[in-house]
């Protein structure tokens, strides 16, 4: 389940503690405010019939002095198939050009057939000319990473929700449709780091790079060759409950050490990572996530100081930061803190290493 605040102001965790899919089909997230915020600032810019998709999926106006509604995958689900009918327009009118409803549908049967990622995503780019409100999607490989870019150009709202949401999905089709979670490297967004607590730990699994060049998912080109392995009858299936089946796909992690490290990545020199606050994230108690990590051979230390050494020596290698600007990035006090902590990992000052 969601929780959204009502009120803008915070989101709160849904369903389970632990963090796993919930008898009822539930998936326990946290929607940070400031995509409450966006979501709500969006509905009201475009004129979205929220009330009549609130009456749709059945939820009860908010009581006198209540924060928080409970959004289910069910509500969310039956939401936006409301708005989908209300705007005729699989895009909510957010894109360049409408998005008549059943384009997708379309597109889904032409990709399901593909044998392959890469047969889908070079149908994809071939299908760019016929659906001129579908954003372009570009694909190029080099050195063994591939990178899939989605272009913004002729929105005209601001591209931080738009830019996250357009990746995510895409990103859970492609899982959905080779039936196992694709690894990313990295997930450039060209906007700022929002403040406060983030969820893109949650939605991409990877390091996010904020004001890049362009909105991207980078991954091993070697991904290109899975097969598609969904039949016409499981896309049939898939669309009849759309978007319930990209809903339910919020948590790919194998393991408890992968999900503190997204986290930690997520939060890098920023507040929110200390232990308890990542215990809190992933819905347990210190002592709890303590014990797993325990018997995943690490601690939140051991992962915390493999994140800083590798984002350090990332930029080191690139040149372009001076150590007090990477200190500082990465959240020491000082650079001599810093220092000290490069000496520790590697053996050398960060001076001698770049």
């Amino acid at each position: 389940m969601f929780h959204a605040d009502i009120t803008g102001g915070r989101a709160v965790v849904g369903t389970r503690r632990d963090g796993m899919e919930s008898p009822g089909g539930e998936f326990g997230y946290t929607m940070p405010a400031h995509r409450v915020r966006e979501i709500a600032r969006l509905a009201i810019r475009r004129g979205w019939d929220i009330d009549g998709a609130r009456r749709a999926a059945g939820i009860p106006p908010p009581a006198p002095g209540q924060h928080t509604v409970q959004i289910t995958r069910k509500t969310a689900t039956a939401v936006l198939q409301h708005l989908w009918l209300s705007t005729n327009d699989e895009l909510l009118g957010v894109g360049p050009k409408p998005v008549p409803l059943g384009t997708f549908r379309l597109l889904a049967f032409a990709l399901c057939s593909a044998p392959t990622l890469s047969t889908a995503l070079g149908r994809l780019d071939a299908c760019r000319s016929a659906l001129p409100g579908v954003p372009a999607v570009s694909v190029s490989s080099s050195n063994g990473a591939t990178t899939l870019s989605i272009d913004l150009t002729g929105f005209t709202e601001p591209v931080d929700i738009l830019a996250d949401v357009l990746l995510a999905l895409t990103h859970r089709a492609i899982n959905w449709a080779i039936r196992r979670p694709l690894c990313l490297h990295r997930v450039d967004l060209p906007h700022p780091r929002p403040w406060g607590n983030t969820d893109y730990h949650v939605l991409f699994g990877a390091p996010v790079e904020f004001l890049a060049p362009r909105t991207a998912l980078i991954f091993d080109s070697a991904a290109l060759s899975e097969p598609i392995v969904r039949t016409q009858d499981d896309v049939e299936k898939f669309l009849c409950d759309s978007p319930s089946g990209i809903i339910s796909q919020f948590d790919f992690y194998s393991s408890h050490s992968d999900r503190v490290r997204r986290i930690i990545e997520a939060r890098l020199g920023g507040q929110g990572c200390t232990a308890d606050e990542i215990a809190a994230g992933l819905g347990m108690s210190r002592q709890t996530l303590r014990r797993r990590l325990r018997d995943e051979n690490t601690s939140v230390t051991d992962i915390k100081d493999d994140v800083l050494r590798e984002a350090a020596m990332a930029s080191l290698a690139k040149g372009v930061e001076t150590i007090a600007a990477l200190s500082e990035r990465l959240g020491f006090s000082e650079p001599s803190a810093f220092t000290r902590a490069f000496r520790r990992w590697t053996g050398q000052p960060p001076t001698s290493y770049r």
